[in-house]
């Protein structure tokens, strides 16, 4: 009796030693919550078992503006040893944009970053992941008022309002200044709110400087060829328009040839201003097609919105809201050192 009284006594102490100095392997998941000790909170950045996982959403697939800020953001993730997701409607679809970052939810992926096609319809569903514990950024178009960690891109209202100062620059240089010009705008969603900046900026920077008429808003849902049909078809039905705004290159992605009526228009004097600087809108405006260019940098989009999204990830405290990835101003004197700078894009 008595040497199973030790026997019992030695197997309790060796049993609090195991627990003392080798606690049992669940106790590093899960901590529990101080203040409410019935809440265990995941310890996932600890015990991490699976690669962190980013998803980008761009607002379409078949935008080639994207292929820069992809590039650099493939080869910052694979720097980072992190997984990359580059996932999106084929064309702009503000609800399957919905569906796709729902599904994103459901899995679970660590952070997303988002271009915004329609802000209204695009916060529920970023707060909603937010409320899921997923680290929500944007990239290029911002969604204002909603819950996401930050905007990397442009300052769009600033880009807007450059190309606003060429505009008065060029009408000034050509003595009309005073006369009341007929002038279109062509934008991609109308609902997108870094394009609706830029054209708050451009309306802003003329104002009181020189006297544009604005007589049509076309919309071209960022889709290349659809620009281009868009602004042939107006200038065959109002050759009257003397000037025209671009909030986006989009008309000019894809060979000048495809824009006779245009190019006409432009021979006989047509002004125009454009957003962005790649290589065939460049290409476009050596032609004529565009007297002054403002551009964007999307490679530091990519490569800015994965790293200061993983950071936040990993528990780093991100200290700007807005991470500026800079303007490029473009006309006829530097048209041709940007484009030796530039290459034609390579779809992949």
């Amino acid at each position: 009796m008595e040497g199973r009284r030790i026997r019992l006594a030695f197997l309790f102490l060796w049993t609090v030693l195991i627990l003392t100095f080798f606690p049992s392997p669940f106790s590093s998941i899960i901590t529990i919550d101080a203040k409410n000790d019935s809440k265990p909170v995941s310890n996932s950045v600890i015990n991490r078992t699976r690669p962190i996982t980013i998803a980008i959403v761009p607002k379409s697939l078949d935008n080639p503006v994207f292929v820069d800020a992809k590039e650099t953001a493939e080869l910052t993730a694979k720097k980072l040893r992190v997984k990359l997701e580059w996932v999106g409607p084929f064309k702009v679809d503000p609800d399957t944009q919905v569906k796709i970052i729902e599904g994103l939810i459901r899995r679970k992926v660590d952070g997303i970053a988002i271009s915004t096609s329609d802000p209204e319809k695009i916060r529920k569903v970023i707060d909603k992941a937010v409320a899921a514990g997923i680290k929500v950024a944007t990239i290029d178009a911002d969604c204002p008022d909603s819950k996401r960690l930050f905007y990397c891109g442009t300052d769009n209202y600033k880009a807007g309002w450059a190309c606003g100062e060429a505009m008065v620059k060029i009408v000034t240089e050509r003595g009309l200044a005073k006369k009341s010009l007929r002038t279109a705008i062509l934008t991609g969603g109308l609902e997108a709110h870094n394009l609706n900046e830029r054209i708050r900026g451009f309306k802003e920077a003329v104002a009181g400087k020189i006297n544009l008429n604005y007589v049509a808003l076309l919309a071209c849902d960022d889709d290349t060829t659809t620009g281009a049909k868009v602004v042939e078809s107006y200038i065959k039905q109002h050759p009257e328009t003397e000037v025209f705004y671009f909030s986006g290159g989009w008309a000019f992605f894809g060979p000048p040839e495809s824009m006779p009526l245009y190019q006409q228009w432009c021979d006989k004097g047509g002004i125009a201003v454009s957003m962005d600087t790649f290589y065939s809108v460049l290409q476009a405006a050596k032609k004529g097609f565009a007297q002054a260019l403002v551009g964007q940098d999307f490679r530091k989009m990519g490569e800015l919105t994965v790293k200061y999204l993983v950071s936040a990830v990993k528990g780093h405290q991100i200290s700007k809201e807005y991470i500026d990835t800079g303007l490029e101003l473009a006309d006829e004197s530097n048209f041709d050192q940007l484009l030796k700078e530039k290459k034609p894009w390579e779809m992949k």
